[in-house]
């Protein structure tokens, strides 16, 4: 991963200054629809794959929050999926994701010419679009 921008990962080969104020990740191993309970209710599993999630939230870096502005204005447009690259045990994981929401927070500072915009604390979800691994 290159040494500029956050350090901590990218979205459709760029990275931003942007503070990575906590970086969670999930699995989940999906089942099919073939799934269910058998007539003597023990546990049929027909297994789709393990999906690797990513919950991610950002601060804006104080000297450049154009930065912020424009990983929000990537993240929330209507495109169907992203190419991230997050950590991955002592590596990386490359994999397609979707943002269906996020959410910040605006506290606004009074300045001689007005007043200036400060959002903050961008949280949301990358959700894969497929299995990363199969059985």
């Amino acid at each position: 991963m290159p040494k500029n921008g956050n350090g901590v990962f990218e979205i459709d080969g760029m990275t931003f200054r942007l503070w990575v104020k906590e970086l969670k990740r999930s699995f989940k191993v999906t089942d099919t629809d073939n799934s269910g309970r058998l007539k003597d209710y023990s546990m049929y599993r027909d297994i789709a794959g393990t999906f690797y999630n990513y919950t991610l939230t950002l601060d804006p870096d104080r000297s450049n929050r154009a930065d912020y502005d424009s990983f929000y204005e990537i993240v929330s447009a209507p495109k169907a999926s992203h190419h991230m690259v997050f950590p991955y045990g002592q590596g990386t994981l490359e994999f397609e994701a979707y943002v269906t929401s996020g959410d910040d927070s605006l506290k606004m500072q009074e300045t001689d010419n007005g007043h200036i915009n400060k959002w903050s604390g961008l949280s949301l979800n990358f959700i894969a679009m497929k299995p990363k691994r199969r059985p």
